[in-house]
């Protein structure tokens, strides 16, 4: 299911980015999942060719980074973003409890 989301809508880039990330952590056998934000794309749905959307997830990405709920692993080619199970997004994503996604919406909010 490759879809397309309006760009221009912050909450629906957000909200496939919430998706995204609750399907990675659901299908996670560890205590730790590594991602890029083509991976997150890919898991949500969306077609990926858009350059401008994976800036935008990227950018979704960076603001978890700094709020202290993800990782970022610069040490390979390509920046890897790290959720693992302390991170209080992991249990609500994991449980796709609706607060996950307001946790992210209040993380991103500038």
């Amino acid at each position: 299911m490759n879809l397309r989301f309006n760009l221009s809508d912050f909450k629906s880039v957000l909200k496939t980015v919430y998706l995204g990330m609750q399907k990675i952590v659901s299908e996670a056998r560890g205590s730790c999942v590594s991602f890029t934000p083509r991976k997150v794309l890919e898991f949500g749905g969306v077609d990926t060719t858009a350059p401008v959307a994976l800036t935008l997830v990227k950018h979704i990405l960076e603001k978890l980074v700094e709020a202290g709920y993800l990782q970022r692993d610069d040490s390979r080619a390509r920046t890897r973003y790290i959720l693992c199970r302390y991170s209080p997004l992991w249990e609500k994503l994991r449980n796709k409890e609706a607060d996950a996604l307001q946790l992210m919406e209040v993380a991103t909010a500038e």
